[in-house]
Parts: C-alpha cells; structure tokens; sequence
C-alpha cells in the first residue's frame, strides 16, 4: 500500500524535483520556501508512512531547478531529507542532503553595523544533538540567530522572492516579455531566415523603466546563479555585441552589483568603427580602456537564432589582444538548426568559440510554460515547426 501511495504521488512528473524522507510537519515549510510558481504541478504529502522513519513528508515539484543555496537549506531543516532530481520521467540524480558547516547569502546579520549582508553574508551552522536547539551565528561579528528565528528569515526571504532559482528566473522572464510584448504566439510570423514560425522574439520590447529594470535584475540573478553553483569562471568583462546587447551588458552590470554586490565592467563593439579622437583606445570595442591582456570576459545578449551574427561581434574581440571567454549568456535560444552541418545554432557557436553557451529561457521551456492557453491547432502548428527546424521535439 504505502508503495502504490508513493507512485501515486510521483508518477505523473517529467522534470523537476521530488524531496523524500522530510521530518514529519515540515513539508509544507520547505515547498514554501521554493516558492514554486502557482500554475506548476505540485504535491505537498503530510505524514506519509516511512518504513525508516515511520512518519515522512515529501514534496514533489514540476519543473523546479535546486541551486547549492537550497539544497543547503533543505538540509538545515530536515537533515534526513533525500534529493530526486527527475528528467524525462526518471531519476537522474538522488542526493541526501546534511547539515551546512556554513549558510552563505542567504540571510542577513541583523546587526546593523556588520557587513554580513546579502551575498557577503556568512553564519557558521552550530548543530546541537536537537535540530532545534542549533543556532546560526555570524562569522564577522558573532551575532547569533537561534533556529528558529532562522528558519522564519528564510522562509520570509523565500516569499519575497529573494532566494533565487532557474525556475523563477525563467518565470520572471516569460511573464514580462508576454506583458510588454516581447512574445507573440497567436498567429505566425516570417522570419529573417525566411521560415515561419508559430512565436515572435522581440527583446527590444522590453524598453520601458518596469522592462529595464526586471531583465537586470533577470540577468543579474542568472549569472550570479551560475558563478556560485561554479558553472561558469569568474569574469571581469562583460561583452554586449550591438546593438541590443550593449543594454543587456550594461543592466547585468549594473544588477550584479546591486543585487549580488558583484562589480564588474562592460564592453561593447562598433558596427562601424571609428575614425576619429583616440581610435587606439575604443575604435571598435568601447569600454576597453581599463582592459589588460588575459583578462575573462562573459558575453550577453538578447537571442541566438542561427549565431553567424554573434561570430561577427565576437570576432571583434580579438582587437584586445589575449583573452578569455568564459561563456555566453542569452535570454531565449529558439533551438532551431542552423545551416552548418545539422547543428544548433548553440552547437555551431559552442564549436566555433570553443565556449559554452547558457540560455536563460529555451525554446522548449517557453512552450511547455504557454502549452495551456494555445489552441489544438496552435500547438500543432508549434510541434509541426519544431519537426523540420529544431533540435528538440514538442509534444502536444
């Protein structure tokens, strides 16, 4: 029975997270602090029989994305919790969570005087033989948070949206290019490459104060994702190709430090370049002043289609002289073939930079997030395009 109880609950799921073997009553608490959003598929079971544990809860998560800063949570409040990650109906990676030695960036020291406070902040976890009895006491300045008043600042942090993961992110992003109509998907469109497509891009949409303002703080939250799971290097550039990169590149700088306390500096290339004034110092890449050979640089922009106009930009780079690039960031990758050789677009810029590109909102995910307000027909119309350009299959 309590396997058949099990299935019930986890069966359905294709991608996302299953958290098992969570203490009894504190289900609820840990689905409260993913915050997951309100139209994914979820479950939250109280009291399950365990056979190990007698009692357990488990949470089950649709499409959820578990960062380090979670997992370490999770272990902070339920030491015996284990970890599903799920893809394709199956249990790619299981991991049993423990207690952190140390909780980083995830709440602030509450003396006012201490800098231990948004990315920089630093509790040392201080376990007692009772889980409740344990407290969270600041590495600069000693202030000490008993578990309690822990767990009720995380989840407060949690519900503000402060604790970040892929899903929100990617969330984030949909809505807004949906509200300022950046996404377009009840008719078709031709596009540049000359195929029609059942959706419309249009990044530059988002061009008014609310728009700037969310896509900074979208790209700012991605990449800082990216660099404390250690997924990408370090940088110390980053790179917007022109023309709607140069805004991107500009807003992740500005969101890096605002929000994350990251600074960084950004440059940017001339489709003509220039011909007057100090031409040595920014004639075709502006910002480029304060640069030094062997420096890192991480490349923004808006979307990769085919990525030949992406090559060209980057090309420019090579005007610095030594360098590296740590990777490449883009809002949405249409996920579409190019005409080089049957690769992807990504796979065709990946092999000829020799660098990894990330994609904050794919294709993929952009429809299985919409697949409910389109019609019959529409997503045929989406699995059809797909079919003959992309290199991911939809399902209706």
């Amino acid at each position: 029975m309590q396997q058949l109880e099990e299935k019930l609950l986890v069966q359905k799921i294709e991608k996302g997270i299953v958290i098992d073997h969570i203490s009894p009553c504190k289900g609820f608490l840990i689905y409260n602090i993913f915050n997951p959003d309100p139209d994914s598929t979820a479950v939250v079971a109280k009291n399950v029989p365990s056979k190990k544990y007698g009692r357990k809860d488990l949470v089950k998560i649709e499409g959820e994305y578990i960062t380090s800063s979670l997992v370490n949570i999770i272990g902070l409040i339920s030491p015996s919790a284990t970890i599903n990650i799920i893809a394709d109906s199956k249990v790619k990676t299981k991991q049993r969570v423990k207690p952190p030695d140390e909780l980083l960036g995830v709440i602030d020291c509450r003396n006012p005087s201490c800098s231990s406070k948004g990315p920089a902040s630093r509790f040392t976890v201080q376990l007692s033989t009772e889980l409740e009895l344990s407290s969270l006491k600041c590495s600069l300045c000693g202030y000490t948070f008993y578990y309690e008043d822990a767990v009720k600042e995380i989840t407060h942090k949690a519900s503000s949206g402060i604790l970040v993961s892929r899903n929100r992110v990617q969330r984030e992003l949909l809505t807004l290019l949906i509200k300022k109509g950046g996404l377009r998907y009840h008719q078709e469109f031709k596009l540049k490459s000359g195929r029609v497509s059942p959706y419309f891009i249009n990044v530059g949409a988002l061009n008014d104060g609310e728009s700037l303002a969310k896509l900074r703080w979208v790209f700012a939250s991605y990449i800082a994702m990216l660099l404390k799971d250690g997924v990408i290097e370090d940088f110390d550039y980053v790179f917007g190709p022109a023309y709607k990169g140069i805004n991107i590149a500009s807003l992740t700088c500005e969101g890096l430090r605002e929000y994350y306390g990251i600074n960084k500096r950004f440059l940017y290339d001339r489709k003509e370049v220039k011909s007057y004034g100090d031409v040595a110092m920014d004639g075709s890449i502006v910002g480029s002043e304060y640069f030094v050979e062997g420096q890192r640089i991480l490349i923004v922009d808006d979307t990769i289609t085919t990525g030949k106009t992406k090559i060209v930009s980057i090309e420019r780079l090579d005007s610095l002289g030594r360098h590296k690039v740590v990777g490449v960031i883009v809002a949405v990758d249409r996920q579409e073939l190019s005409d080089e050789g049957g690769l992807s677009a990504v796979e065709f810029l990946e092999r000829r930079l020799g660098v990894k590109v990330y994609s904050i909102l794919p294709a993929a995910t952009i429809y299985d997030m919409i697949k409910k307000e389109l019609s019959g027909e529409e997503r045929e119309s989406w699995v059809r395009y797909y079919d003959r350009y992309g290199v991911v299959k939809l399902s209706k």
